[in-house]
C-alpha cells in the first residue's frame, strides 16, 4: 500500500467523525431579536409600532428545520374626536387613547434554498394562538379662561382580551457571520381567525446555534 492511500485513509477515520460530531453539534438554534409592526385593525388606526420576539428551532438538514417562536407588539395612542391619530409634535386635545397588544405564539416550518453558505434565504409557515388585548380611555376636559385646561377626567370604556387561532406565512434570509452564529431578517404575515385583524411584522435578529 502506498503512502498517500495510506494517508487518505487515516484522515477519513480521524477527521470524518470530527467533522460529524460538529454537525450534529451545529442542529439546534436559538434566535431573538426586534423590529416593527403594523397591527391592523377597522376600527383603530394603530400605526407602526414596535415588536420583540424570541424562537428555539431544530434544524434537520440544511434545507428543512422546524421552530417555536413567541413575539409581543403594542400600539399606544391618543386620537381626536374625529378619531384621528395626535402625534406628540401636532398636539390638540386628546378624545380618548387606545392600547392595542398582540402577543403571538406559534410553530413553523422553515425551508431554506440550496446549501448553508453565507446567504441563506427561506420561506416560513405554520400557525399558533394569538391574544389580542384592547383598552380605550375616554377624556373629558374642563377649560377656564382663554381655553386654558383645569380639570380632565378619564373613563374606561373598553377592556377586553380575545385569543383566536392564526397562520403565518413570510420569508427571510440568514446571514452567517460565524459558522455557529448568524443575522437574521424575516417579513411575516399573521392571519387570524378574525380576518380584520392582521399583523405583518419586519423584524431583525440574530441566531445562535448549538
Amino acid at each position: 500500500m502506498s503512502k498517500l492511500p495510506a494517508a487518505t485513509i487515516a484522515a477519513v477515520f480521524l477527521i470524518g467523525p470530527a467533522v460529524a460530531r460538529v454537525e450534529g453539534q451545529q442542529r439546534y438554534r436559538l434566535g431573538g431579536g426586534a423590529g416593527f409592526a403594523v397591527l391592523y385593525n377597522p376600527e383603530v388606526e394603530h400605526g407602526r409600532t414596535a415588536v420583540v420576539g424570541g424562537s428555539l428551532g431544530i434544524r434537520f438538514n440544511d434545507n428543512i428545520s422546524v421552530e417555536g417562536s413567541f413575539s409581543f407588539a403594542q400600539s399606544d395612542r391618543q386620537f381626536n374626536e374625529f378619531g384621528t391619530p395626535i402625534d406628540e409634535n401636532q398636539g390638540g386635545i386628546p378624545a380618548y387613547q387606545f392600547v392595542g397588544t398582540r402577543y403571538h405564539l406559534d410553530g413553523s416550518f422553515l425551508y431554506h434554498f440550496g446549501r448553508r453558505l453565507p446567504f441563506h434565504p427561506y420561506i416560513i409557515a405554520g400557525g399558533g394562538l394569538e391574544r389580542v388585548d384592547e383598552a380605550r380611555t375616554d377624556f373629558t376636559f374642563t377649560f377656564g379662561e382663554n381655553n386654558v385646561v383645569i380639570d380632565r377626567t378619564e373613563e374606561i370604556v373598553l377592556n377586553t382580551t380575545d385569543y383566536q387561532p392564526t397562520m403565518h406565512v413570510g420569508g427571510g434570509f440568514d446571514l452567517y457571520v460565524l459558522y455557529n452564529v448568524s443575522a437574521r431578517v424575516e417579513f411575516r404575515w399573521w392571519l387570524p381567525k378574525d380576518t380584520d385583524r392582521t399583523t405583518r411584522m419586519f423584524f431583525f435578529g440574530a441566531s445562535y446555534y448549538f
